[in-house]
């Protein structure tokens, strides 16, 4: 995220998505919440990123 210039002030931190595609073809969600991984109090900062992965950073709603 860092190297894509960081977060915009209209990304929904709390609800950012690691979509990966497993060997056998199915893809699993995986949902990160930023604010907690910058804070310490998730472990999502420790997940590597492999080839075939996308991050989905969805817009904010109003009074997210």
């Amino acid at each position: 995220i860092a190297q894509a210039g960081g977060l915009s002030p209209f990304a929904a931190k709390k609800r950012i998505q690691l979509r990966r595609v497993d060997k056998s073809g199915n893809e699993n969600v995986y949902k990160l919440n930023f604010d907690a991984i910058e804070n310490g109090a998730a472990s999502g900062g420790t997940t590597r990123l492999v080839d075939g992965d996308v991050i989905v950073i969805p817009q904010r709603k109003l009074f997210e």
